[in-house]
C-alpha cells in the first residue's frame, strides 16, 4: 500500500484570531447582516470557518467572517485545511470546472477580491460543529 495517500476522516475545530483571517471572495451584505442577527439573537456560533492553513485564507465561510467583525468577535472557530487533501473538491459554483488554487490565494493575500459565489469548496465529509458562547470569543 506504499504510495496511497489515506483520506482524513475528521478535522479539528481551532480558534484563530478574526484578524489573522483573509477573504478571497465579496460577500451579499444584507444576508451576511441578517446571518449577523440570528448568530448574536442565539448567542453561540455553531459552525467553524474552512481556512486554508497555511495563508489562512477563507476558504468557506465569507459570510460568517463578516458576522465576527460585525458582532466584534476576538476569534472565531475555524476547521485548518490544505488544498491538497484528498478530500476537498474546488469548483466554481457556474460550472463544475477546477479552480486554480493560487488564484484563490492570491485573491486572499491581496485584498482583490473576487466576485460572489465564485468558487465552491465541498468536502467528502463532515465538517465538525461547534458550539461556542459568543461572550467566549470577543
Amino acid at each position: 500500500m506504499c504510495g496511497t495517500a489515506k483520506p482524513r476522516l475528521s478535522y479539528s475545530v481551532v480558534m484563530l484570531p478574526v484578524s489573522q483571517l483573509r477573504p478571497s471572495e465579496k460577500i451579499d451584505i444584507e444576508a451576511a447582516r441578517i446571518l449577523a442577527t440570528k448568530i448574536d439573537e442565539n448567542g453561540w456560533w455553531t459552525q467553524p470557518i474552512l481556512v486554508e492553513k497555511h495563508h489562512s485564507v477563507i476558504m468557506d465561510g465569507h459570510h460568517r467572517y463578516f458576522c465576527a467583525r460585525a458582532l466584534g468577535l476576538c476569534f472565531v472557530p475555524c476547521v485548518l485545511l490544505s488544498y491538497e487533501d484528498p478530500n476537498l473538491h474546488v469548483s466554481y459554483w457556474s460550472d463544475a470546472s477546477p479552480v486554480a488554487v493560487d488564484r484563490i490565494i492570491q485573491a486572499g493575500l491581496s485584498g482583490d477580491l473576487m466576485s460572489y459565489k465564485t468558487t465552491r469548496h465541498q468536502l467528502q465529509v463532515a465538517l465538525p460543529r461547534c458550539s461556542v458562547n459568543l461572550d467566549d470569543l470577543r
